[in-house]
């Protein structure tokens, strides 16, 4: 079992590594975040336990535990971006699955020692009978909430396949990843069933962990980017479809965004010329996702790069400095223009500024 504790460890390694990346990277929403967390830092707790050859029991009430974690953390995960109006009923099903996990596991504890000396370190989730007795309400509580998670498991991803033939502008973002968490989720199902073989063959129990585990890890590690720092949610409803109507028109946006030179204003915001086309902000941030593909900070740092750029050109501007330029286009110093002209344009403002000098 050398192998398997070494599998175990590297487990564990990589899960430090991805739970750094996730608070290094990940910024909002953080109710996502600290799902995502709890993903993580069970599985590593598990691995480390494994890794470390311990064994004693209450290291595998430990262990069942953040496995119970582990499954209503990754229910949390699909509601957030994928079934926001499930939010209610994911987290009262996972409270009730880590809740009765707590208590069947302090029950028997307490109540029926042969059990808990009985379990092993593979048992799934919610404390299963393995072969002794335990009390019938247990066993339909049990029962209940296995057949509740499968279902709520089941329906999440029958309601996905039926999604991925629409054109929802959010949902596009995250296509690939959706079909590896899909697959994640189809491993789930499959290899998480109360197969008797899964529970008698200790490295075939610990090779399905290892592998589930390492899983999950690797969705994390290579989630979406964009991800990290939107509070988007990646909505399944056909509120976001290609075809739906937006209470702006396009031509008003052009017309005061554009030709009005909007994005030059130094106090430019999505409240701020919402205000103006008279429509909510929420509506003006999907039209502008929904248009352009990005945030309304970056559609607005976009076109100020892109004036800079033009107006420099211009013989007006020959004798400005590039603190004024910046100002021109709507920064407020030349310091603010530097990260975004690197993002949108590449290398150096003053570069392209003594280019165009010396021509």
């Amino acid at each position: 079992m050398e192998f398997v504790k070494t599998l175990y460890f590297a487990v564990f390694f990589f899960s430090v590594i991805v739970l750094v990346d996730l608070l290094v990277k990940f910024k909002r929403p953080l109710l996502l975040k600290l799902c995502f967390a709890c993903l993580i830092i069970p599985i590593g707790f598990a691995s480390f336990i494994y890794s470390q050859n311990l064994h004693p029991t209450t290291f595998y009430l430990y262990v069942i535990l953040s496995k119970a974690i582990v499954a209503s953390a990754f229910l949390n995960v699909f509601s957030i971006l994928y079934f926001p109006k499930f939010k209610s009923l994911v987290v009262s099903l996972s409270l009730l699955l880590v809740g009765f996990t707590l208590f069947s596991l302090y029950y028997n504890f307490n109540f029926n020692p042969e059990y808990i000396n009985q379990l092993k370190g593979q048992t799934i989730v919610v404390v299963r009978d393995e072969g002794l007795k335990v009390p019938l309400i247990l066993k339909i509580i049990r029962g209940t909430l296995i057949i509740s998670f499968f279902a709520t498991m089941i329906y999440f991803l029958y309601m996905i396949t039926l999604k991925f033939s629409h054109n929802n502008i959010y949902f596009e973002k995250i296509k690939k990843w959706t079909i590896l968490v899909f697959g994640l989720s189809v491993s789930i199902l499959i290899l998480y069933l109360p197969i008797p073989i899964f529970r008698t063959n200790e490295l075939l129990g610990h090779s399905i962990s290892v592998y589930i585990y390492m899983y999950i890890l690797l969705l994390v590690f290579y989630r979406p980017l964009f991800l990290n720092r939107s509070a988007l949610k990646i909505s399944l409803g056909e509120s976001f479809n290609r075809e739906a109507d937006f209470a702006l028109s396009e031509l008003d946006f052009i017309n005061e965004f554009y030709t009005k030179l909007y994005f030059t204003n130094n106090d430019a915001s999505l409240d701020h010329l919402a205000k103006i086309l008279k429509i909510s902000s929420n509506d003006l941030y999907k039209f502008v996702y929904y248009k352009y593909s990005m945030t309304f900070n970056d559609l607005v740092n976009k076109n100020r790069v892109d004036f800079f750029i033009d107006i420099i050109h211009n013989p007006k501007y020959l004798n400005y400095t590039i603190d004024a330029l910046a100002k021109e286009v709507g920064f407020s110093s030349r310091q603010h223009l530097y990260k975004p002209f690197k993002k949108f344009h590449g290398g150096n403002p003053s570069d392209i500024v003594d280019a165009v000098a010396t021509r």
